[in-house]
């Protein structure tokens, strides 16, 4: 039907233009972010704009589901508002208006799924391996150029090359503070990769917190990496048995299922305006699926029980807003709001 691709054409160009605006105002926060970062040495000020084009994707993820039903919002509210009786008399109702925007409702879902699942945690780790190589064991050790700033969530030594090994050598061992750290007249690199270790030689220990300080003529300091679910492809997160695993592969798909049921629950809220009024249909429309995506973005902290209270807890919502999106489809519930509309 002619309306129904009017209605695609113009969701998809307003949400092309919604994109637009946020992924400014995000992409401004994130590089204020790393200019913070770079004044204190926990980037380098050359990475700055790599960094920001690796994120873009997570960027883009994060600002997808907003736009699409901001955009569901702005382009169908004034429509019912003002053509309600044409729409009627033509028998356009709820069910026609999914329907008739099924395509657009897939395409929204697969742009998410290709965007949560796929785009951004390969970039995003990427962008991350970035910053760790400017905060990491070799960065700070291996071409020690002075002072680095003590900053927590980093690794921070301070010594002096000389050739293979390195003169007076600080290592502070906790990364949450200062109070604990170990000299050393000389110290060298051992292993390489995620095999690193920090051998030392004729220094000492000092711990604050116990008021201690351990003397040695060797030690063996091994520098653990950290292998975060969040870098791992989502291919390899559907091999791998353990929970975490389970809960990033949960996280990846919430935003698309969100995506799903937010334009679908859009479409159908839309479609009272004409009772409502366009200005109070948008704002609860808005309010709801703000509401929903604050109730999905926080099940990233859901404790790891069983798979059954994980699962449960990922997706309740999901199941919510779907139940009450087809609800609203209903006469009755439009017969309690005092609503024969479409």
């Amino acid at each position: 039907m002619i309306i129904s691709r009017y209605i695609s054409k113009e969701i998809i160009i307003n949400i092309c233009w919604v994109s637009l605006v946020l992924f400014g105002l995000v992409l401004f926060s994130r590089f204020n972010i790393f200019l913070s970062q770079a004044e204190v040495g926990k980037i380098s000020p050359d990475n700055i704009f790599i960094a920001l084009l690796l994120f873009t994707p997570e960027l883009i993820n994060l600002i997808f589901p907003i736009s699409v039903f901001l955009a569901t919002g702005f382009v169908l509210t004034p429509i019912f508002k003002s053509h309600s009786t044409v729409l009627k008399s033509g028998s356009y109702g709820s069910l026609q208006l999914l329907l008739g925007q099924k395509w657009l409702i897939i395409g929204v879902f697969l742009i998410s799924i290709f965007l949560s699942t796929f785009l951004a945690p390969f970039f995003t780790s990427k962008a991350d391996d970035l910053i760790d190589k400017d905060n990491s064991v070799m960065s700070k050790i291996g071409t020690p150029s002075g002072l680095v700033p003590l900053q927590p969530d980093s690794f921070n030594a301070f010594g002096i090359r000389d050739g293979d090994k390195y003169r007076d050598l600080i290592f502070f061992v906790d990364t949450q503070s200062i109070d604990k750290f170990v000299f050393a007249e000389t110290a060298y690199i051992k292993g390489e990769n995620n095999n690193i270790s920090l051998a030392f030689t004729n220094g000492f220990l000092y711990d604050n917190e116990r008021n201690v300080i351990s003397k040695f003529n060797e030690a063996n300091i091994p520098v653990k990496s950290f292998s975060s679910p969040e870098y791992i492809s989502t291919l390899s997160l559907f091999n791998n048995n353990d929970m975490e695993s389970l809960k990033e592969l949960y996280t990846r798909f919430s935003m698309p299922i969100f995506c799903l049921i937010s334009i679908i629950f859009s479409l159908i809220f839309s479609s009272y305006s004409s009772f409502f009024g366009r200005e109070k249909t948008y704002f609860f429309l808005a309010i709801l699926n703000i509401f929903y995506l604050l109730l999905t973005i926080s099940t990233s902290n859901t404790s790891v029980a069983s798979s059954l209270s994980l699962t449960l807890g990922f997706f309740w919502m999901h199941f919510l807003f779907l139940g009450l999106s087809l609800m609203l489809m209903t006469k009755s519930v439009k017969r309690f709001f005092g609503y024969e509309g479409l």
